[in-house]
């Protein structure tokens, strides 16, 4: 999926979890975006990457876009602007030790973070983040779990919208 920007990372929230952070701050700024004029925005992936969509799909003018994304970037982290260098070692070395925690609590398939340093959504690799085995190992990987990647609370929560019996 395409993001916004080269980047969504972790947010401040509620949550103490980074994923969660993530998810909740892509939401976040995917409401204030709406609110802010551009009604057709997208709600994030289910981990928690915002969509990229061309301004004709959102139906908006460039400045109008410009000026929702300027009235929302404080719910990005960073004030939406890419991590260090140092950051993006940090998250792929997260990433890394995560992939190999869900294979090892067996979830045998589950990928490696690609070459910009993210895992894919496992979804894209017929892994089904619903699934009581893949569950299990992301709450006993938890502690590796890189800040794109959602809990399972977050995943059931963006579950829940997607279906409509959520909020």
């Amino acid at each position: 999926m395409a993001r916004l920007g080269s980047t969504v990372t972790q947010s401040s929230s509620a949550s103490n979890t980074p994923a969660a952070s993530t998810q909740n701050g892509a939401v976040a700024f995917a409401h204030c975006m709406r609110s802010s004029g551009v009604s057709k925005y997208p709600d994030p992936s289910s981990s928690g990457q915002l969509v990229k969509e061309s301004l004709q799909q959102l139906a908006v003018t460039s400045s109008q876009f410009q000026s929702a994304q300027s009235a929302c970037r404080h719910l990005l982290p960073n004030g939406g602007r890419p991590p260090s260098q140092a950051e993006q070692l940090q998250v792929k070395a997260l990433g890394l030790k995560f992939a190999e925690c869900v294979r090892a609590h067996g979830v045998p398939h589950f990928p490696d973070p690609d070459s910009s340093g993210r895992i894919p959504d496992p979804a894209s690799v017929g892994i089904d983040q619903a699934s009581p085995k893949f569950r299990a190992a992301n709450r006993a990987c938890a502690k590796y779990r890189p800040p794109y990647m959602p809990s399972n609370t977050a995943y059931d929560t963006w579950a829940r919208t997607q279906t409509g019996s959520g909020s």
